[in-house]
């Protein structure tokens, strides 16, 4: 649960990204749970189509990042 810790995976920290909720603070919690677990579900249903909806969002959010109401940010 290292993004509900820190905000990271190992895989943001080496690409320098970071999970945030709507204020700018780690996810929290609850946040990251939904995020990990019910979100990425979703998100792997119907071809990955959650995860390739970050390529058509405005704000860049795949389902998973809607659910949960949080934000992927660059670090650097």
């Amino acid at each position: 649960m290292l993004t509900w810790l820190r905000g990271q995976t190992l895989g943001k920290m080496a690409v320098g990204s970071k999970v945030v909720d709507s204020q700018g603070n780690g996810p929290g919690f609850l946040r990251a749970t939904a995020r990990e677990s019910i979100g990425k579900t979703i998100s792997t249903f119907g071809l990955l189509l959650g995860f390739l909806w970050v390529s058509l969002d405005e704000c860049k959010q795949g389902w998973h990042d809607k659910i949960a109401g949080t934000y992927v940010v660059t670090t650097r």
